[in-house]
């Protein structure tokens, strides 16, 4: 269960990170275009897939089911505040160090399996976690790379956590 302390480093954490991507795109001199219309609602739809499928994988698959217990036990319970919370700073801080620093200094692909990486698991369990990550590595920086601008992926991040932290939520709340 995450209390106040966590949330607090959790939040911390990310703002130190969007920070950092900030830094390095002015001290770079990085092209980045942060907020535009492009890639928005594709954003969108592509996350609610990627929830529906994450359900799906969940319901069919022993490995999916141990992985979404593990983080039951881990965040449950959690207010909708909180689920917003962490979807809006994880999204805005990763987004803004990988695909705006990381993706613009090195790469599609350097920026899509760093993403990856630093979702490493420290259980067993966590590997299909890491997998995920990198494979939703490349959707970010593929969505990036269409719309131009950060918001598009931040968009996608956002929805992809707050719909699987609120359904990890609700089944631990109905279990």
């Amino acid at each position: 269960m995450l209390n106040f302390k966590k949330i607090y480093k959790l939040a911390l954490f990310y703002l130190l990170l969007s920070a950092t991507g900030i830094l390095w795109i002015r001290w770079g001199n990085l092209e980045v275009e942060f907020i535009g219309t492009r890639g928005i609602l594709f954003a969108i739809c592509i996350g609610f897939l990627v929830f529906v499928l994450s359900n799906v994988v969940t319901q069919k698959c022993e490995w999916a089911q141990k992985l979404e217990h593990l983080f039951q036990e881990i965040l449950t319970p959690m207010p909708i505040p909180i689920i917003l919370a962490i979807s809006f700073f994880s999204a805005v801080g990763e987004e803004i160090f990988f695909r705006g620093a990381i993706q613009n200094q090195f790469g599609y692909i350097a920026s899509s399996l760093l993403f990856g990486l630093v979702h490493f698991p420290i259980q067993k369990t966590l590997i299909p976690w890491t997998i995920a990550a990198t494979v939703m590595g490349f959707v970010l920086g593929g969505l990036y790379l269409y719309a131009g601008n950060l918001l598009a992926p931040i968009t996608l991040h956002f929805v992809i956590n707050a719909l699987n932290l609120w359904a990890i939520d609700q089944k631990s709340r109905n279990a």
